[in-house]
C-alpha cells in the first residue's frame, strides 16, 4: 500500500552535496602550485616566491636556535627522553643508552634515570640507575657531543618513539601544564619540516626542476618559523596549528639539498622585518589575499585538490549548528570576487526546522570539514530510492535514481505485476517507472509514462479503487478535503470524488478489512480515522498512533492482505500490522532525518520500507 506526502510535509534534503577548489586557507603560497609552476613553466624558487608573497624581498638570517612545542606531550605526566650518546640534564651527566624520565610533581620534575633506554624505562620492573631528583620546572636536556647525522646519538622522545636534533626542556607553563620543548637550530630544523610539508619526490620530478618548489618550501617555512613567537615558552609548534615538523625522522637527501641550496633565505617586509610567510596545499587557482595581495595561480592546475566534491549529511549539519534544528538549506549569499564561482564564500546562511545562522565560509569550513571555504552548494537534481523488500532495517535491496529533487514520491502498482513501481507527482504532473530496478542505479531513470491529473496544492494518492488489481491515482485537496480518484493511470474526469478530510490532515491509503481493494482514510496529529471503502462518511475506525509532526505510513507488512499503519521519524519506522493502537510490533531504523519514507512490494510476499532522498 502506498502514501503520499506534500513538499510541506518533511525536509527539502538530508544530504548536502558541495562542489569546491582548493586545499587549506589559500593565504600566500600554494605548495601544489609551486610545484606547478617549477615543472610545467620552469620558474625558480625566487620567481614563484615572487608571486605568492607580493609586497615582499629576499633576505637573509643566521642559523639561530628555533624552540619548538611538540603538541602531542601537552599535559603529560610523565616525559622520557633517550639517546645512544652522553646527555647532560640541568648539570647532571646522564651516560648513553640511559633513559631520563620526569616525572611531574606539582609545578615542577622530578628526574629518574634509567639504564636500557627506551624499552627499560617503559617496563614497571626497571630499576632505576639515580631518582628522583627535582629539577625544576624547566630542566635543560642536551648532549654532550654533536651527534652530526647518527641519529642513534640524538634523542628519542620515548612517549612517541620520534628521534629529534637539538635539545629539549620539559616545562611547567604559567598555566600549569605540562609541554615538552625542542631547541634546534633553524636549518635542521628545516630538516625536519620541509619533507613533512611538500614530498621530496617533487625534487626529482621534471630532471630536476621540482626541486624549485622544495626551495621555495624552504624558504616560506624558514620565514614563517623565525617570524613566530607563540608562547612564553616556545617560539612555534610542530602541527599543522603552525606548520608540521617531523623531527629527524623525516628528513630527505631533496629536501636536504633545497635547505642548503636556500641557506638563510627569508622574505622580508618593506621594514626589513622577517614575514610571516603562511602557505597551504592548494589555491583552487587565486590566492585569498589578506597579508599578501591576492593572484591568480596558474600553477595550482596540477593540485589533486584543484576542483573537488563532497558530500555532507543533514544531520552532520545539525550537529555542526544544532540551534537550526534539523538542516533543510545552505545558501552562500557573499563571495570575495576571486576565480570561478566568484570566488570563496564570505557569507552562508544555514536553515533548518528551527531556524537559520548567517556565518562564514571559513567557519563552515571549519566546522563541516571541508577542504577549503572556495565552495558553492549543488542544487539536488534527482530522487535516490534506497527500497528494501522487507520493513525492518538493514542495507537498501534496490536503490534507483528517479525523478526530480522537489518530487513528491509513491509507491504503486499501476501495470497489475503485484509489485510496486516509481511514481512521483508535482504540480499536478505524474510520472510513472513500472519497474522498480534500473539499469543504472547512478543515471536517472527514464519514465514509462507521464500524465497530467491534479494541481499544486493537492496531495496525490494511488490506490486500486475498483478491486482490478491494478492502483489509479488519485488526488487530495488540501484546500476542501475533496478526494478526486481514478481507476487507473490516466487523466480526464474523476471516477470517484467525494469529501473526506480537512486541510490539516493528511490522506493515507490502505486496504484495512482485506476485501481486495483500497479505502481511504486521514491522519492528523496522531489520529487515524479511516473508511473501509472510498466514499463518504464517518470513519469505521478510530484509532490514536503517532503524534503532530511524524509522517504516516501504511502498508501490508505481515502479507495477511490487510494493510497495518505507522508513523516514520528522522530514520526511524514505528509499525503495526493492524489498523489499532498499542506499542510498535516492528521498531526499526532505516534512513535519517530529512528523508521521505515510501512503503511499497518491491518483492514478493510483504509490503518493505523504503526511503527517497533528493540528491545530485
Amino acid at each position: 500500500m502506498q502514501l503520499s506526502q506534500g513538499d510541506d510535509a518533511r525536509a527539502d534534503t538530508s544530504q548536502l552535496t558541495l562542489t569546491g577548489h582548493g586545499f587549506g586557507h589559500g593565504r600566500g603560497l600554494s605548495q601544489w602550485g609551486s610545484y606547478g609552476y617549477a615543472v610545467d613553466k620552469g620558474w625558480s624558487s625566487a620567481r614563484i616566491l615572487d608571486r605568492y608573497y607580493g609586497g615582499t624581498t629576499a633576505g637573509s638570517i643566521r642559523n639561530d636556535e628555533v624552540s619548538v612545542r611538540l603538541l602531542a606531550l601537552d599535559g603529560a605526566s610523565t616525559i622520557t627522553l633517550a639517546s645512544g650518546g652522553d646527555y647532560n640534564v640541568e648539570g647532571t651527566s646522564v651516560p648513553a643508552g640511559t633513559a631520563a624520565r620526569f616525572t611531574r610533581t606539582g609545578g615542577t620534575w622530578a628526574l629518574t634515570t634509567v639504564p636500557g633506554g627506551c624499552a627499560a624505562a617503559a617496563s614497571p620492573s626497571a630499576t632505576p640507575a639515580t631518582g628522583p631528583v627535582d629539577v625544576g620546572p624547566s630542566p635543560a636536556v642536551w648532549l654532550t657531543n654533536d651527534p652530526g647525522d647518527d641519529r642513534s646519538k640524538m634523542f628519542t622522545v620515548c612517549n612517541s618513539g620520534s628521534t629529534y636534533r637539538g635539545s629539549f626542556r620539559p616545562v611547567v607553563d604559567s598555566t600549569g601544564t605540562s609541554r615538552l620543548v625542542n631547541f634546534v637550530a633553524i636549518e635542521q630544523y628545516l630538516r625536519g619540516v620541509v619533507p613533512a610539508e611538500s614530498p621530496a619526490a617533487w625534487g626529482d620530478a621534471a630532471g630536476g626542476a621540482g626541486m624549485a618548489a622544495l626551495e621555495a618550501q624552504a624558504v616560506a617555512a624558514r620565514s614563517y618559523a623565525r617570524s613566530e613567537g607563540r608562547y612564553s615558552y616556545a617560539q612555534t609548534c610542530d602541527t599543522t596549528a603552525c606548520q608540521v615538523y617531523g623531527g629527524a625522522g623525516r628528513e630527505d637527501r631533496r629536501t636536504d639539498t633545497a635547505i642548503r641550496g636556500t641557506a638563510g633565505v627569508v622574505r622580508l617586509d618593506s621594514r626589513g622585518a622577517v614575514v610571516r610567510t603562511e602557505f597551504s596545499a592548494s589555491t583552487g587557482g587565486w590566492t585569498a589575499g589578506g597579508a599578501f595581495p591576492a593572484v591568480e595561480d596558474e600553477g595550482d592546475t596540477r593540485s589533486p585538490y584543484h576542483d573537488w566534491k563532497v558530500t555532507v549529511d543533514g544531520p552532520s549539519i545539525s550537529r555542526a549548528w544544532p540551534q537550526i534544528g534539523a538542516f533543510s538549506s545552505m545558501q552562500v549569499t557573499a563571495r570575495n570576487g576571486l576565480g570561478a564561482d566568484g570566488g570563496r564564500a564570505t557569507k552562508v546562511v544555514v536553515t533548518g526546522s528551527a531556524g537559520s545562522v548567517t556565518t562564514t565560509g571559513s567557519d563552515v569550513r571549519s566546522r563541516l570539514g571541508l577542504r577549503s571555504d572556495w565552495f558553492s552548494v549543488v542544487s539536488p537534481s534527482a530522487q535516490t530510492w534506497m527500497l528494501r523488500g522487507t520493513p525492518d532495517g538493514g542495507d537498501p535491496a534496490l536503490t534507483s535514481r528517479f525523478g526530480g529533487p522537489k518530487d513528491t514520491t509513491l509507491a504503486c502498482d499501476f501495470d497489475g505485476s503485484g509489485r510496486d513501481g516509481l511514481t512521483t507527482y508535482r504540480n499536478g504532473v505524474w510520472t510513472k517507472r513500472d519497474d522498480a530496478s534500473t539499469p543504472d542505479p547512478n543515471a536517472v531513470a527514464s519514465p514509462d509514462a507521464t500524465i497530467s491529473y491534479g494541481a499544486s496544492w493537492m496531495l496525490p494518492v494511488c490506490g486500486d479503487w475498483d478491486g482490478d488489481g491494478k492502483d489509479g491515482v488519485g488526488v487530495y485537496d488540501t484546500r476542501t478535503g475533496t478526494w478526486y480518484l481514478r481507476n487507473s493511470f490516466s487523466g480526464g474526469n474523476p471516477d470517484t470524488k467525494f469529501q473526506y478530510g480537512w486541510s490539516a490532515a493528511l490522506p493515507v491509503v490502505g486496504d484495512w478489512d482485506g476485501d481486495g481493494k483500497d479505502s481511504i482514510g486521514v491522519y492528523y496529529a496522531g489520529t487515524w480515522m479511516v473508511r473501509n471503502t472510498a466514499t463518504p462518511g464517518r470513519p469505521d475506525t478510530t484509532v490514536q498512533y503517532g503524534w503532530k509532526g511524524a509522517t504516516p505510513v501504511t502498508g501490508d507488512w505481515a502479507g495477511s492482505g490487510l494493510s497495518g499503519i505507522g508513523v516514520f521519524s528522522g530514520g526511524r519506522w514505528m509499525l503495526r500490522d493492524t489498523v489499532s493502537p498499542g506499542d510498535p510490533q516492528r521498531l526499526f531504523d532505516y534512513g535519517v532525518p530529512g528523508d521521505a519514507p515510501v512503503a511499497g512490494r518491491w518483492t514478493d510476499g510483504r509490503d518493505g520500507a523504503g526511503i527517497t532522498r533528493p540528491t545530485a
